[in-house]
């Protein structure tokens, strides 16, 4: 992405540079090519028309994948996940998470904080203990497996943010004794608000552990497969269940998503310095379907300005060559009194590259007035696949390389496609060319 965008930039350099250049030492090129553009109107309206159509397009769809990939990276990063973990070395190794815990966690959350160097980034620092067992509510006679995570409840509700509460609360910052369920979870056990629960683990030393809670909340993540087994419980009290004072792994907001690179070498520096058996992932490692879903969207986008850019040129390499069969006449007396090859070739890149501007800056302006018009109400999308809840989409206008390729893309394809019908033009042979009609 950095070689295409450097290779771009020195593109439109030089398709500006030219221009510029014209526009101080042949100004009279520069203006006899613009006013060209008025001669044939109809022609150049469809051309223009043609680009400012694919240049909506990449900007309005280029909009709808940003903010796509914006709701599905906060909703990833903010579903318990994170910018930063931090896991035991052996977590990967074994699928007995309670058997990779990080048992100093106070001690490094503290170090943590007390570092200049990392503590600037943070906004949220919290630890998780994963455990499973089986949950039962007799009064119901049902039962199930679930899926349990100890949190934090204050850091929590940064870290669990897109979880929708359905009935009831999030956990307490002073009851102990209370969960909150996922509704797959709470459907099977025909659990509600204030029902006691009963669960079994088999904790971090090989025992068996029992605890009756009470269901405080129910919540949704959007996640069917997780909602079916989740379940979220006081960390103090996930840690007394199952035996231990550690966490199964740490978590870490940050403040600005753009510190994720800088902030993530400091901490891998950090562990490096103090020799800790730990780990660091970052969010998009940790997440597959993200990576999924943002490679099949990148390539339709990619796929999208493929197509336009062959329009652009095919349009205005349509349009210079019928001006060139028109204007042979034209061209051929401005060469017999004179005029270099190089000087008719000038002319018409100049006017391929006014056409190619033209139809950027009416993209940028036609695209950000369409976006408005959809923001107002939002375009309302359905589940994503494994998702069982949709969401309202809208267009983000405020991306800086989006704005940059509507501009650069029309400019460019235009320059391009002036090419060969310029040197075509320069190339008339005059005394064949006088005999035209």
């Amino acid at each position: 992405m950095f070689n295409g965008f450097v290779l771009t930039s020195i593109a439109v350099t030089l398709v500006l540079g030219f221009v510029l250049y014209c526009a101080i030492f042949k100004t009279q090129d520069l203006k006899f090519s613009f006013l060209n553009l008025f001669r044939h109107k109809r022609r150049s309206f469809s051309t223009i028309i043609a680009i400012i159509l694919g240049g909506v397009s990449i900007f309005l769809y280029g909009g709808f994948i940003d903010y796509s990939f914006w709701i599905l990276k906060e909703q990833t990063i903010r579903t318990n996940i994170g910018h930063v973990q931090i896991y035991n070395q052996s977590y990967f190794e074994t699928s007995n998470k309670s058997q990779s815990i990080i048992d100093n966690y106070e001690t490094l959350k503290d170090e943590i904080l007390q570092d200049r160097e990392l503590s600037q980034y943070i906004s949220t620092i919290s630890g998780q203990l994963e455990f499973t067992g089986v949950v039962s509510q007799y009064e119901n006679e049902t039962s199930s497996y679930f899926s349990a995570l100890g949190v934090e409840p204050l850091p929590a509700l940064k870290l669990g943010s897109f979880d929708k509460l359905v009935s009831g609360s999030d956990l307490s910052r002073i009851k102990s004794d209370e969960v909150t369920l996922g509704s797959g979870l709470a459907r099977t056990l025909n659990a509600h608000y204030s029902d006691w629960l009963d669960l079994m683990v088999v904790n971090t030393s090989g025992g068996q552990g029992a605890l009756s809670l009470k269901v405080r909340g129910i919540f949704e993540s959007g996640i069917k497969d997780y909602d079916d087994v989740a379940m979220k419980i006081p960390l103090n009290t996930a840690q007394r269940i199952m035996g231990t004072s550690g966490v199964s792994k740490i978590l870490i907001l940050l403040k600005d998503d753009n510190d994720l690179p800088v902030f993530s070498a400091k901490l891998h520096q950090f562990i490096a310095d103090k020799h800790l058996p730990l780990i660091v992932r970052d969010w998009k490692e940790m997440s597959l379907f993200y990576q999924q879903v943002e490679g099949l969207l990148s390539g339709i986008y990619f796929f999208i300005k493929v197509i336009v850019a062959l329009i652009v040129i095919f349009m205005i390499s349509n349009s210079m060559t019928m001006n060139i069969v028109e204007r042979t006449r034209e061209i051929t007396t401005l060469r017999a009194i004179g005029l270099k090859p190089a000087h008719v070739t000038r002319l018409f890149l100049l006017e391929g590259i006014f056409i190619g501007i033209i139809g950027a800056i009416g993209s940028l302006v036609i695209g950000f007035a369409i976006a408005g018009v959809i923001n107002i109400h939002g375009i309302a999308m359905p589940p994503s696949p494994g998702q069982s809840q949709g969401y309202t989409a809208f267009i983000k206008t405020n991306n800086v390389d989006l704005i940059w390729i509507t501009l650069v893309l029309p400019v460019l394809t235009a320059a391009l496609a002036s090419i060969l019908p310029s040197r075509r033009a320069s190339k008339l042979n005059i005394s064949d060319a006088f005999k035209f009609v």
